[in-house]
């Protein structure tokens, strides 16, 4: 029955990605933007620190970032679940075998596959050709590939409470604006935690965001150890797991179907 499920998921990650590929002359316009965007933001560190060693480490944790932005913030809306809420179809979700958590979540990896191939990639290969970015050290490829996966997981679990709020208050806004806003400040995505104030960077770090973001980035350039990431990195991605688990069974109990 197990073998079963995994099929089904990774037959709804295949679906997610083909849905996505239709789309592809539009995302290439995005990566065009989102190249231009980390090329300002580049010029602009290098316009403060120079063409020094500190300013092309921040150059590399820059792009890097931006080409993982994709995988780990840029992700649909509470991972469809408004969307499904909103047209009555979340009805359906809840008559299939497997549970919501689970469908989402290979929803979601189909779309991370996608944006990894077309989106994360091309932006990367382009900072290495064109920006100069550092490429890591042969021993830190695994590290970074694995605190990577692991920050997915954990954007995974803070986007679908997005999901899970359009289930109880409909409307998902607010709170969307608020995870922009948190994951923006907290993750490090734009500004080295090395450049914040100490106590600001107690507060990030006792926050899951940054471990989305900063930690595989420092992982690659070789400033953060894989085990200390990876523990940390595994206790919230059980936190959040729990969490996430529990309220999907009370929420999914009393649920207000829009549409249909």
């Amino acid at each position: 029955m197990e073998v079963i499920y995994i099929f089904r998921g990774l037959e709804l990650a295949k679906k997610s990605f083909e849905r996505n590929r239709v789309y592809l002359l539009n995302h290439i316009v995005n990566n065009i933007g989102s190249i231009v965007f980390g090329y300002i933001n580049v010029r602009i560190w290098l316009a403060v620190l120079g063409n020094s060693k500190e300013g092309m480490e921040a150059v590399t944790y820059l792009m890097v970032n931006q080409a993982g932005l994709w995988l780990v913030m840029f992700l649909p809306y509470g991972c469809y679940l408004p969307k499904k809420v909103y047209d009555g179809s979340i009805a359906y979700e809840m008559l299939r075998p497997y549970g919501l958590l689970y469908g989402s979540f290979f929803e979601i990896a189909g779309h991370i596959f996608y944006n990894f191939l077309f989106r994360s990639i091309p932006i990367f290969l382009f900072s290495i050709f064109v920006m100069g970015i550092s490429l890591p050290n042969p021993h830190q490829i695994l590290p970074y590939s694995i605190t990577l996966i692991n920050g997915i997981l954990i954007s995974f679990f803070i986007n679908y409470f997005i999901g899970l709020w359009s289930i109880k208050f409909l409307s998902i806004n607010g709170v969307q604006m608020l995870y922009y806003f948190a994951g923006t400040l907290f993750s490090g995505a734009f500004i080295h935690l090395k450049y914040y104030p100490d106590f600001f960077k107690d507060i990030v770090m006792s926050l899951p965001f940054a471990y989305t973001t900063y930690v595989p980035t420092a992982v690659y350039q070789g400033q953060f150890g894989l085990i200390e990431a990876c523990i940390k990195q595994w206790l919230w991605i059980i936190v959040l797991f729990i969490t996430a688990y529990t309220l999907t069974n009370r929420l999914t109990k009393n649920m207000a179907i829009q549409g249909g």
